[in-house]
């Protein structure tokens, strides 16, 4: 199977991400997770992989450095958005959306100083940021840096 330019993509970030020193936190399952993992794992970083109980297997990619197993959807989420300083977040399906709105309200509640950064990647997302501000959300879209590729990506971080 040809690997899709999205998982060409996250694999760059991946290994952009462990050059720069930083731990790899994801579902630890395969398709684009797997990418990046592999990304990162390639240039000796550390990856995370958060496996759920609730969703049958547990059995992680082979490029993470840890599969961390966890009880339940919730618990899962948890662990991904705890102590991490930066969420880059590529086009994905209900997951995805999932995740970016629990961090987003997370780290609305924190000191400018202690919140995480957080890049969606494409221009897609600005569709998202227009329905956010017409919610009346505009102090919730200033924490989102969209970015429409990864260089674009790399000059931010």
């Amino acid at each position: 199977m040809k690997p899709t330019r999205e998982m060409r993509r996250l694999l760059l970030i991946g290994e952009f991400l462990a050059k720069k020193g930083f731990i790899v936190k994801n579902g630890g399952y395969r398709g684009l997770m797997e990418a990046v993992s592999k990304g990162a794992f390639q240039k000796g970083g550390i990856v995370l992989g958060y496996t759920c109980k609730s969703f049958g297997s547990t059995e992680g990619n082979a490029y993470l450095t840890e599969n961390i197993v966890c009880e339940n959807l919730f618990e899962r989420l948890e662990k991904l958005i705890s102590n991490t300083d930066v969420f880059i977040i590529q086009k994905g399906g209900v997951g995805t959306l999932s995740e970016l709105f629990l961090a987003l309200d997370s780290i609305r509640k924190l000191s400018k100083k202690e919140r995480p950064r957080i890049y969606l990647i494409g221009e897609h997302w600005h569709k998202l940021k227009d329905i956010l501000i017409s919610f009346n959300l505009q102090n919730d879209v200033g924490l989102l840096k969209i970015v429409e590729s990864l260089k674009k990506l790399k000059e931010s971080l």
